[in-house]
């Protein structure tokens, strides 16, 4: 009887407790809260670089204590085809949840066609810095404080080229300096672009006259070193991650998967197999995604991969992998088991089968 007693009230007691915990509900401020430019995007997407975009960031450009908000502004072929837009759009807060446009102001001026965005403080003076991937071109911003930018991209040595789409910093050689790492998708030339009239191998996709990235060919990826004096060198083939098989890369993570005190890299591939570079201590890596167990989808095929995130959502002390992929493909969800590798928990954690397309994700909560 006792027994049945305390079973009885600690239903009774969670029950009141879920009873008692108040419902989330998200409204739309963005308006109201001064959030109101509108993407350059074109209704009629029939080409590759017209469908990938959409990077954003929250950082306090200034340290004032309030997140500020970045927008990467996608383009158009004709404004490309001019030499683009400013690549970023930066929401500075005020009071009470107001934003202001400030990108004129603060100096985010560079022109091209925005894909995403990796903030950090890449010369350790306490401010965050901006790196902008896009098309034809990334920019690199050195924040002056009080959120004023200077555009150091050729100075830096970090330009890059080409369709290049995610990036991450971290620190994978412990020297102290953060470096950058940025994938890049498929080869593609705005100026002889196929049409319906001239159409080429990639053109025509379940018979409509879009542009197929499943027939395109793919571009190498980067590495860049920090020098610790404001300059980088490009080491992606020395260390190991150029992907010389010229995979569709998107979106990148950084993390210590293994906890050993070193940055590992996850590079999600799409319609590829996941690269998981393991960080080797000596400035390279080894590419270990095959043989971890997450190159692959739950079926054992390769998928349209997107993004990628690290987080230890069973809290074990070990970091995760969860990666989405395109419309109704398996979003994949990786348990680490340590020396075992990763188990696949797609299916039974019930979230393989969803028809939109994602592109990138986060878990909420610590990472670690």
């Amino acid at each position: 009887m006792r027994l049945f007693t305390t079973l009885f009230m600690l239903f009774f007691f969670s029950a009141l407790v879920r009873a008692q915990t108040p419902p989330i509900h998200f409204r739309d401020v963005g308006m109201e809260a001064g959030l109101t430019k509108v993407p350059f995007s074109s209704m009629k997407q029939h080409y590759v670089v017209e469908t990938i975009s959409g990077g954003v960031a929250l950082f306090d450009c200034d340290n004032d204590g309030k997140l500020d908000i970045l927008v990467v502004n996608d383009a158009t072929i004709e404004q490309a085809r001019g030499g683009g837009v400013p690549m970023v759009t930066l929401y500075h807060q005020g009071e009470n949840l107001k934003f202001a446009d400030i990108t004129k102001e603060a100096g985010l001026t560079h022109k091209g066609w925005g894909m995403g965005i990796a903030v950090a403080d890449y010369n350790n003076d306490g401010l965050p810095d901006i790196y902008v991937t896009g098309y034809g071109g990334n920019v690199l911003y050195h924040n002056l404080g009080n959120c004023k930018f200077e555009d150091v991209t050729e100075k830096a040595g970090v330009a890059g080229g080409g369709f290049s789409a995610g990036a991450a910093w971290a620190d994978y050689d412990r020297d102290g300096h953060l470096d950058l790492f940025v994938s890049r998708y498929v080869h593609t030339d705005l100026n002889h672009l196929p049409t319906a009239e001239n159409p080429s191998k990639n053109f025509f996709h379940k018979g409509l006259p879009v542009e197929n990235p499943w027939t395109m060919d793919g571009e190498t990826d980067f590495l860049f070193h920090n020098r610790g004096d404001g300059t980088f060198e490009e080491v992606s083939k020395k260390a190991g991650v150029d992907d010389p098989a010229g995979h569709f890369g998107l979106g990148v993570v950084w993390g210590d998967y293994d906890n050993q005190g070193w940055p590992s890299l996850l590079v999600a591939n799409d319609t590829g197999p996941n690269y998981l570079y393991h960080n080797k201590h000596d400035g390279t890596f080894e590419e270990v995604g095959m043989l971890s167990g997450v190159a692959l989808s739950p079926e054992g095929r390769e998928v349209g991969n997107m993004g990628v995130e690290m987080g230890d959502f069973d809290r074990d002390g070990k970091l995760d992998f969860a990666i989405t992929d395109y419309a109704d493909q398996p979003k994949g969800l990786y348990l680490n088991q340590g020396d075992q590798g990763f188990t696949d928990l797609t299916y039974s954690a019930k979230i393989a089968q969803t028809r939109a397309t994602a592109r990138s994700m986060r878990f909420l909560g610590p990472r670690g």
